[in-house]
């Protein structure tokens, strides 16, 4: 997809030169809106679609809908866990988080979520890393990276600012990797056996890199991570067993499975 990065239709200063900082960052073309209709601007720049950024929303326009970004549940699970660390406390069901107990993230951590997407598990695992944490996501579509980097930007919630999202192939992201650089690493590859999902999210489907885990790719971020890599699989786990993992336990129903590796 061609995107284009532009602002609202009347921007303040403050919003244009956020917008130009923003393309530079993903290396996409920026397009002042100069008062045109948002589709004038997007056909001179040559461009499929826009990701249009204002001081509080980055919204993508394609296919002649909006899709204002949203990490979706995440801030609500983040919430449960910033409660839980508050509290001293281990959350009680329902408001346990099965990925931050997989991954079982401490503060302080460094974490690599090498598929970042919407950017969901990535704002889980600041609230839970804690102020003297980082969360790095890799994502390999630069629409996806772009939309999810710029909304988490805006985003109100603290946490949101110890997430950086960078737009790369992780398997080339690992390999220039050093050992042991981060604590844990996490993969969540987009499911390639669709089940019922939230409203909007075939564009996330549309652009996201639908490629399965490579066995390599696990090899090079075991050597990465300190402690272990997590990687996700929707229900029944095939995606698990044909790189050889086995699920840990998990609620009965569970829609989400979990395994973990320990690091070389």
């Amino acid at each position: 997809m061609r995107l284009v990065v532009t602002t609202p239709l009347r921007p303040s200063a403050e919003e244009e030169r956020d917008a130009v900082l923003a393309a530079a960052r993903y290396d996409l073309p920026y397009a002042a809106r100069g008062g045109r209709a948002l589709t004038r601007v997007v056909a001179a720049a040559g461009g499929e679609a826009a990701l249009v950024l204002s001081a509080t929303r980055a919204v993508l326009v394609a296919g002649g809908a909006e899709h204002a970004w949203s990490p979706g549940m995440g801030i609500l699970r983040m919430k449960r866990v910033l409660a839980a660390r508050a509290s001293g406390r281990p959350a009680a069901p329902p408001d346990r988080d099965p990925f931050t107990e997989a991954a079982g993230l401490e503060p302080g951590d460094r974490v690599l979520d090498c598929t970042a997407g919407l950017g969901a598990d990535a704002l889980v695992a600041a609230g839970a890393v804690g102020p003297r944490g980082e969360v790095v996501g890799i994502e390999s579509s630069r629409a996806l990276a772009a939309w999810t980097g710029e909304g988490m930007r805006r985003l109100e919630h603290e946490p949101a600012r110890r997430v950086e999202i960078r737009c790369a192939d992780h398997a080339a992201f690992l390999a220039g990797a050093a050992d042991r650089s981060f604590d844990v690493v996490v993969f969540d590859p987009m499911f390639r056996h669709a089940r019922a999902e939230p409203g909007g999210f075939d564009v996330v489907r549309r652009l996201a890199d639908a490629r399965p885990l490579a066995a390599e790719a696990l090899a090079e971020a075991r050597r990465v991570a300190r402690r272990w890599v997590v990687v996700k699989d929707g229900a029944p786990g095939w995606d698990l067993a044909r790189l050889g993992l086995v699920p840990m336990a998990s609620a009965r129903g569970a829609h989400r499975y979990y395994a973990r590796v320990e690091a070389r």
